[in-house]
């Protein structure tokens, strides 16, 4: 891969981890602001723990990737970003682009996600 190619990834990468840690801070604003809102019926607690709930995961979901992201940026910095961390092969730019902080190539992704029975 070439340097520009590097550059606009790791530029890419940036955006991303900037989106997931607003979206982040929103999702604990939200999750606040709801904590201090006044009970109402069982219906209306019953609704507020299920978006809560629905929060929790949403936010988990968003850790994941972008502790994924933060990975991605340090494999820059060493000079071991775009290799398969399986069979430590190059993942094709195409697949980098769509998603930078991918960690497998195509062929160990689906291997991981269909396993031979």
């Amino acid at each position: 891969m070439n340097k520009k190619n590097l550059a606009n990834l790791k530029k890419i990468l940036i955006q991303k981890k900037t989106e997931f840690l607003n979206k982040t801070n929103n999702v604990q604003r939200e999750l606040s602001s709801g904590l201090n809102a006044t009970i109402g019926d069982e219906i209306d607690t019953a609704t507020q723990n299920s978006e809560k709930e629905m929060f929790f995961e949403l936010a988990a979901n968003d850790r994941i990737t972008l502790n994924a992201i933060n990975d991605a940026l340090v494999k820059i910095e060493k000079g071991n970003y775009g290799l398969c961390e399986c069979c430590n092969s190059p993942i094709l730019f195409e697949r980098l682009e769509a998603i930078p902080w991918t960690r497998y190539c195509i062929k160990c992704q689906e291997e991981a996600e269909n396993p031979k029975r």
